[in-house]
This record gives structure tokens, sequence and C-alpha cells, in this order.
């Protein structure tokens, strides 16, 4: 009879070893899952542009305009769009040249994704997506480096308390109703500054001045300001806003400065021209969300209407005193 002898203390080794081993990949696979499910949620949304350098420099407010309405998609089913706009030709509109790059990615770690079809080098950093570029400037070859940011990032609220600070005076283009009321006597006396009646902070430095040849210069003065404000100037800063910001842009009839070291850190000069309609009613050209009424010829009445951040109709109204 053959006895075949089996060494018990190996064969438990090596059942223990298995063991562990299956073990270790159950602990692993929980872990790598909940890593994995989180940066997905972190990326799925909608992303928008805020930041663009061009070798560590801003690119110019006229550059960013158009850049700054482009958009980052990546859904749940693993796909992305992302949407680059910028300045068309001079016979097109405005940010009419667009260019879209779509794919797929895959998230295999922590805040680590794969991107497949895409020319660009894209990274998940913290809260923002870096998408690095090689372009051509002249013979010379440069980075792009733009940065995204989640559109629903609390740096891109609005404060609804601010919804007044700045009022809009963006040309809307309307089509001007003929006037045919003789001002004359109206703009002998408007003529010259009139200032705020307030003693709010900053809001109490606001003034406005009719000057000759229908020429209005207003300004409004902010204690501070946020990466909403920069955006809609067309200023590129990098995220999250550093504590220093020093800026000065033109954009249309506004020239606006950004001084994080001043008192008053959002300075807007708007030069307009105004309309004198009857007796009591003064109106900006092409800006209809203003009316000026004289109450009398030291007082002026200014009304701001206005849409907000709940898409509601809203009017404010500000006392002027003749200087």
């Amino acid at each position: 009879m053959i006895r075949i002898k089996t060494c018990k203390p190996l064969l438990f080794v090596l059942f223990a070893l298995a063991l562990f081993s299956c073990n270790s990949d159950d602990d692993a696979n929980p872990e790598d899952s909940e890593e994995i499910i989180a940066t997905k949620e972190k990326l799925v949304g909608n992303w928008k542009l805020v930041s663009s350098t061009i070798d560590n420099k801003s690119v110019s407010p006229s550059e960013f305009e158009c850049l700054k309405k482009s958009i980052a998609t990546f859904n749940q089913d693993g796909t992305y769009k992302l949407t680059f706009l910028k300045p068309g030709s001079s016979s097109t509109n405005l940010c009419s040249k667009t260019s879209t790059q779509s794919g797929t990615y895959t998230v295999i770690g922590l805040n680590s994704v794969t991107f497949f079809n895409f020319d660009s080098e894209i990274k998940l950093i913290d809260d923002t997506l870096q998408i690095t570029s090689k372009i051509t400037n002249g013979n010379e070859e440069q980075d792009q480096i733009d940065i995204f940011i989640r559109s629903d990032n609390t740096e891109l609220e609005e404060n609804p308390e601010e919804e007044t600070d700045d009022l809009e005076t963006d040309n809307d283009n309307g089509n001007e109703e003929a006037n045919t009321f003789d001002g004359t006597e109206v703009i002998k006396n408007i003529l010259g500054k009139w200032k705020i009646d307030s003693d709010q902070d900053c809001l109490q430095k606001n003034t406005m001045e009719f000057k000759s040849q229908s020429v209005f210069e207003f300004i409004q003065h902010k204690k501070t300001f946020n990466r909403r404000d920069l955006l809609n100037y067309n200023v590129s800063v990098s995220y999250p806003l550093p504590e220093s910001i020093k800026a000065a842009v033109t954009k249309g009839n506004d020239m606006v400065v950004f001084d994080t070291s001043a008192t008053c850190q959002f300075i807007k000069t708007s030069t307009l021209e105004y309309i004198v309609k009857d007796e009591k009613t003064i109106v900006l050209k092409n800006i209809s969300g203003i009316k000026l009424l004289l109450q009398d010829n030291k007082t002026i009445k200014l009304i701001y209407t206005f849409t907000d951040s709940s898409v509601n109709e809203q009017v404010r109204e500000f006392v002027y005193k003749k200087l």
C-alpha cells in the first residue's frame, strides 16, 4: 500500500495566504469605488471658464470677452463636450468663432480622470479643470492655460445686497422714440454736478454730472467686488481670487477700476448721453433701466428698474442733490 504524506503546516500557510489575498481585494474595491464615485460626482455638470493665460500672462480683456463664455459639460454616462468661443472676423458677430471637442472620459481614482479624443492636456485639480494647449504666435509656440470652475461655484454667486450698488449702464440698443420737446430751460437748471443723498459707505461718493452737448457722466462706487464683477468687465483672474487685484478696463461706455487696496475697491465711470423728454423727465440714450425725475432745481430722483437674480423685476430709487 502506498501512503501519501501531506504537510499540514504548509497547507495551512497556503490557505491563510489565499484567504488574506481575497480579503485584501475585497477591502480595496470598496475604497476605490468610493473614490471613483466622489470624483465623478465632482466632475459631472457644467463648468465655466474664469481664467485664461498665455505663457503665464493673463489674456487681454478683448480676448477674454469671448473666452469667458466657453463652457465644459460632463455627463453621467461618461461623455463630455467642451466649447471654446473666440472672436470672429470683423464682418461677423462677436464671439461667432467656436471650437468644440467631445469624447469620453473614465474616472480611475481620486481626482484622477482619463480623457479620450482630446488634443490638449486636461487635469482635474482640486475644484478646477485645467486645460493646457499649445498655440502658435508667429514662429513661437506658447502654452495657453484655461481654468474652469463649476457653474454652481460660490465665487460665481451674486450678492443680493449689492444688486443695486452697480447700476447697469450697458447699451440695450433699444429704439429711441423721436423727441420733440425743447429742453433748453431744463438743461440750464440741471447743468453741473450732483451727489447722491446717502450716508452708506462708498455709495455716498456716487455723483452724476450733466455737461454741455448732452454729455452725462455717472460715477459709481462699491466697497468690494467679486468674481462676477471681474467677468462682467472681461478681467481674467486666477482661481481662487488672489488677495491683491489691480486692474483698469474700458468696456463700452464704462471705465472701471478694480483695486483691493482702495477704500472703495470698485469705481465705475460711465460717459453717456442724456435726453430731456419733458420738463420733469430725463432719460439716458439706449439705457432703458434708468430714468431721472427732476423734483425741483436742487433735487433729482433716479429710478432704476432691473431684474434680480430670481428673475423678478425690481425698482430702486435714489435721490441726488445739486452741489
